[in-house]
């Protein structure tokens, strides 16, 4: 049990973190997945016939998708419903941007849901507060759980100081995405993105245009905060590099790693294939190149010139790497029905749901066994083929650290390094500097 004393220092903490919540992505990318068309429809069993006398357990369930996603996990739950009549899970949207201090309200009051799906950098605040139930007991009486198919950096995140509180069942990731136009009007091959660091400064001096205000890459510079840690991010893991260190107490970027990895953005911000400025350049076809995530097929869809993807380019001896996203399904402690809980978990978390759940909203697979899945695949290839870069990177893909500081520590380190972005710090002081902001805000 967590001491009163912290867990009310815990619950200050979360308030004053909701005012930073925006920061958890770029602001330029939308939190709603892509709409996937086509879609292929799993089949299911016929309902069972609720036992006589058997008493109807109540859930609810919190979560803050909309639109589109919204639509498809009322569909799956009233599923789950009808295959199970002696459990009623109603569902509750809450906003995103109020998220944090709903369940701090809700915790503070006893009035937490059963389960909930949230942003998997914010699980590890609510872990902090005493308020989530373990895991580990029902996986373990579970045959079916499997927990080796979900991919291991997702899997991993949810285990905190040796306890699993949560499973992945929605993710993303960023890859490369290029403007085909841009690159024909360069003399670039228009079908051909860049695989290494050194092609991709190339091509983007090659494309850069400064009488008409083009440039070559566009890197997110500006403002201060996550959307500069979580594209940081993907260059440092490319180039071999660490956040933070494996118990998450102390930073771990400031090595040659990382800087080869800020070394390298700082030259090309320097007027090398880039240069600072506020994020949305792409959009408006003044940029040829940036990192963009599997969310972008519901807002690129019908953009106004032709477009790509391709694996973020990789250093020599480098490889590939991304960052992701997503939401992943915990219940809370104080729940009374907590095996129906899990039976819910285990529904939403199982292959069969989230083959449909990744086809109809166009989310990546959290499963191993989703992404090999030779209808998924064929169903990838026949809707939209430039999604394979994305699904394919999920093997190299990286989470953030679970810390329950971990906004701290990215508005610390964003600080620092944005300094050595707009070329008023060298890469190795922007580096030593971020250090120690990092660390102190670790203590």
């Amino acid at each position: 049990m967590r001491s009163p004393i912290k867990f009310v220092t815990l619950l200050v903490i979360l308030g004053m973190l909701t005012g930073i919540l925006a920061a958890c992505a770029p602001a330029a990318n939308p939190t709603e997945a892509p709409v996937a068309e086509n879609e292929t429809v799993v089949a299911t069993t016929d309902a069972p016939t609720k036992a006589p006398g058997a008493e109807l357990v109540k859930l609810t369930f919190w979560h803050n998708w909309e639109g589109t996603n919204g639509d498809v996990m009322k569909e799956l739950v009233d599923r789950f419903n009808s295959q199970n009549p002696d459990i009623q899970v109603e569902t509750v949207f809450q906003p995103y941007a109020d998220i944090m201090t709903l369940y701090q309200t809700a915790i503070v009051g006893g009035t937490t849901p059963d389960v909930a799906a949230l942003d998997l950098i914010l699980v590890p605040q609510l872990v902090e507060t005493g308020a989530i139930a373990p895991l580990d007991d029902f996986i373990s009486n579970d045959a079916n759980s499997n927990i080796d198919d979900f991919y291991p950096m997702l899997a991993n995140y949810d285990v905190i100081e040796g306890v699993r509180y949560a499973l992945p069942v929605s993710t993303n990731n960023m890859q490369l995405i290029w403007n085909k136009d841009l690159f024909k009007n360069a003399g670039l091959d228009p079908e051909k993105a860049p695989t290494t660091w050194e092609e991709m400064q190339s091509m983007a001096e090659k494309c850069q245009d400064s009488s008409n205000g083009v440039v070559g890459f566009e890197y997110y510079t500006q403002p201060t905060g996550e959307g500069i840690t979580w594209q940081f991010q993907v260059w440092l893991w490319a180039a071999g590099g660490k956040f933070l260190n494996d118990d998450n107490t102390a930073a771990a970027f400031n090595t040659k790693e990382g800087l080869e990895a800020l070394t390298y953005v700082s030259d090309m911000l320097a007027g090398k294939g880039s240069q600072p400025g506020p994020w949305g350049l792409f959009g408006d076809q003044k940029a040829c190149m940036q990192l963009d995530g599997s969310w972008l097929f519901g807002y690129r869809k019908d953009a106004p010139f032709e477009w790509g993807i391709a694996p973020v380019p990789a250093p020599a001896g480098g490889t590939t790497a991304s960052n992701v996203g997503g939401e992943h399904l915990f219940m809370f402690d104080a729940s009374d029905n907590k095996d129906a809980a899990y039976k819910f978990i285990q529904y939403l978390t199982s292959s069969e749901v989230q083959l449909e759940w990744d086809q109809k909203t166009g989310f990546l697979p959290v499963r191993k066994s989703v992404a090999e899945n030779s209808d998924y695949l064929k169903w990838v290839n026949e809707t939209e083929p430039r999604m394979l870069p994305f699904v394919q990177g999920m093997a190299n893909a990286h989470t953030r650290p679970a810390t329950a500081k971990y906004f701290a520590v990215s508005d610390a380190f964003s600080r620092e390094i944005q300094i050595a972005l707009l070329g008023d710090a060298t890469p190795a002081d922007a580096l030593a500097s971020a250090e120690a902001a990092v660390n102190e805000a670790l203590k």
